[in-house]
């Protein structure tokens, strides 16, 4: 897997080895980063589900001024770890080892805010939806942040997590990538 644009464009990323991995085919991330705004300087990024951090560290070879990448596995971590070592982006991320749940209580309770956020779970588990609904309702995300989580067709996502609305959805060879907006609060807005 290479990274496709950006600073630390045609850079090898290390994988994790085994079947039972599925990263994101440089076919996906391209229409991934060609939908995403073009300009990710100065954005804070969240990499749930982290496994070799190519959607995160795309994100900061694209401009973003930091990135936490999330994954439960210690052999993805210590992957992920040669990865922004390798690209001398080590100060500008920070890596969790923690399931996401977790992760995201955690940076709540440290009062993080994420511009960005990539969901991308092991298939089929129903992970991707409850991801959602935990995010909708965690503080984490700024307004209007978009969050991308990639699933398998056959998982069912709704339109609406409270203020995180289903903006797009396209598939992709056996991935459905659905875009999200965290809404603007109409009521904070108003002062009311």
């Amino acid at each position: 897997m290479k990274v496709r644009g950006g600073k630390y464009r045609g850079a090898r990323l290390k994988m994790k080895p085994g079947k039972k991995i599925r990263p994101a085919t440089s076919r996906v991330k391209s229409a991934i980063f060609d939908i995403l705004p073009h300009n990710l300087e100065g954005i804070l990024v969240l990499d749930l589900f982290a496994g070799s951090g190519a959607l995160g560290i795309e994100a900061l070879s694209r401009g973003a001024l930091g990135a936490v990448f999330v994954d439960q596995s210690q052999r993805s971590a210590q992957i992920l770890k040669a990865n922004l070592k390798k690209l001398g982006c080590e100060d500008k991320s920070q890596v969790v080892i923690k399931k996401a749940s977790s992760a995201i209580n955690q940076l709540a309770l440290e009062g993080a805010k994420f511009d960005l956020v990539f969901v991308d779970p092991p298939f089929d588990q129903n992970l991707s939806s409850t991801t959602l609904a935990h995010l909708s309702q965690s503080g984490i995300l700024e307004e209007e942040a978009i969050v991308v989580a990639r699933h398998s067709p056959r998982e069912q996502v709704q339109e609406k997590y409270a203020r995180l609305i289903l903006r797009d959805q396209r598939k992709y060879g056996d991935s459905l990538v659905s875009f999200y907006l965290f809404e603007v609060n109409k009521k904070e807005e108003e002062g009311g």
